[in-house]
């Protein structure tokens, strides 16, 4: 009975916002995109930094914003405040671009898991980039303050206790934090440059695609990552160096603090959590626990429609917590290395504002000794402009599948799998506001075999806002 009348509410609701929307006005960015008008032209693609710019890691890892102008307000503007009684264009031309994003996740298991029942998932993210070069004449410098706040009505994990993450705005517990503050600098004009401070690691490597839309952590990360990968809600301090040494290849290094994944061999006490600290972990108070991430590939062009591949590596060095069959546990921490690759196969439109169809995969493998996910792969779909009266529309699809260790001290259920199906269509209601519903269907979702759950169905209705 709940979950009829939750979809019955949620078909009314798309009838309704879809009527009154019939006529689109521009691309909305998706949450933490960054705010772009609609005839904004592509950044070029010989900068480093517009290049990463263009892309979009989802509603859990913010990246700093370009700045941007809005059209009429309410409807047409791209952000759901608009200029701000003109205030925004004007810090913008000073140099100062805030942004504000927020998630809204109704989800509700259909069936197949411990407990058929509902939650509610929200994210709200508040974030200014500062160009340096405009407001303090540092030419090439950027920074970036990023603010989030997260909650959820009930655990996911009480639902489903899937191991790559269902919902990727998930927090797991009530999550309030200044997620995010960093300094960039040029060095060798487009070609070389740094990152330094508390960062999300996933904003600059293993991005598979661009303009995610996707809600299951699948899409956004590697599962054989899941674990160690500083991103959402464990951001960490750390250094970033990136690199264009030719016109169409890149290579990114990255260490950071991995203090959230150690554990005292003596005591078997966890690290701190490096989401809700500062750089102290990472600097000064760090137990021998870091996190080093690289990945390099090129960038190329079919008649016009971009493509690209990356190959990588990973090591979480130190002490490392585990938990298996026989409980917890301390071990070596894990390495391994991953691939991504993603092409575009055509653009419905002359000036790029509309994605078109991307089609986009990824691999990862690690050492089964050392990490309870040994190998992964996803491979995935996006088409925005399927529907000619409905150009800024976008479906999805994703399919996913993670092969556990067979090691009983690291895995709750070894030797076992989880496979994932996801289905979404996003329907944009203004440049600033999409509702999209979003089906999942997860076997065998739990990485512990004693759970006997066999496979499970939830639907999922987001709501995003820029504002």
């Amino acid at each position: 009975m709940q979950f009829r009348a939750s979809s019955s509410l949620a078909i009314l609701a798309l009838h309704f916002l879809s009527a009154i929307s019939f006529a689109q006005t521009g691309p909305m960015p998706k949450p933490f995109d960054p705010v772009v008008p609609p005839t904004a032209p592509v950044p070029p693609q010989e900068n480093l930094f517009n290049s990463q710019k263009e892309q979009s890691v989802g509603p859990q890892s913010a990246t700093a914003s370009t700045d941007s102008t809005s059209g009429p307000w309410p409807w047409k503007s791209n952000t759901m405040s608009g200029d701000f009684f003109g205030i925004r264009p004007s810090l913008q031309d000073a140099g100062l671009t805030v942004q504000g994003t927020a998630t809204l996740d109704f989800v509700n298991v259909l069936s197949g898991s411990q407990v058929n029942g509902f939650t509610i998932l929200s994210l709200i993210d508040i974030n200014l980039t500062v160009d340096a070069e405009k407001l303090l004449g540092l030419k090439g410098a950027t920074f970036f303050v990023d603010f989030q706040t997260a909650n959820q009505t009930r655990s996911p994990a009480e639902l489903i206790p899937d191991y790559w993450g269902f919902d990727v705005i998930n927090s797991y517990k009530s999550y309030t934090a200044l997620a995010q503050y960093w300094y960039q600098q040029q060095i060798i004009g487009d070609r070389l440059q740094f990152k330094f401070g508390k960062i999300d690691a996933n904003v600059d490597f293993a991005v598979p695609c661009t303009g995610l839309n996707f809600v299951n952590s699948a899409a956004y990360f590697p599962s054989t990552l899941v674990q160690d990968m500083p991103t959402y809600p464990r951001q960490a301090g750390g250094l970033e160096i990136l690199a264009k040494p030719f016109e169409n290849f890149e290579a990114r290094f990255g260490f950071f603090d991995g203090t959230s994944n150690y554990a005292n061999p003596t005591t078997g006490d966890i690290g701190s959590n490096t989401g809700t600290h500062g750089l102290s972990t990472f600097l000064w108070e760090n137990p021998g626990s870091y996190f080093l991430i690289a990945e390099a590939g090129p960038d190329w062009k079919i008649s016009e429609h971009r493509g690209k591949f990356r190959v990588g590596w990973f090591e979480q060095t130190g002490n490392t917590d585990t938990t298996g069959v026989n409980g917890p546990g301390v071990g070596t921490g894990p390495e391994g290395a991953y691939a991504y690759a993603n092409q575009h196969f055509f653009d419905p439109d002359a000036d790029g504002s509309i994605l078109g169809l991307e089609v986009f995969g990824q691999f990862s493998w690690s050492d089964p000794t050392r990490n309870p996910a040994q190998w992964g792969m996803m491979l995935g779909s996006q088409w925005q402009g399927v529907i000619e009266s409905r150009p800024r529309d976008t479906v999805g699809f994703l399919w996913a599948y993670t092969q556990f260790s067979s090691n009983e001290n690291l895995s709750l259920s070894p030797g076992s799998s989880e496979t994932i199906l996801e289905a979404f269509y996003d329907v944009q209601i203004t440049p600033w506001f999409s509702v999209q519903p979003d089906i999942q269907y997860i076997s065998q979702p739990s990485s512990d075999a004693t759970s006997n759950i066999s496979g499970a169905w939830l639907l999922t209705v987001r709501l995003s806002f820029v504002f």
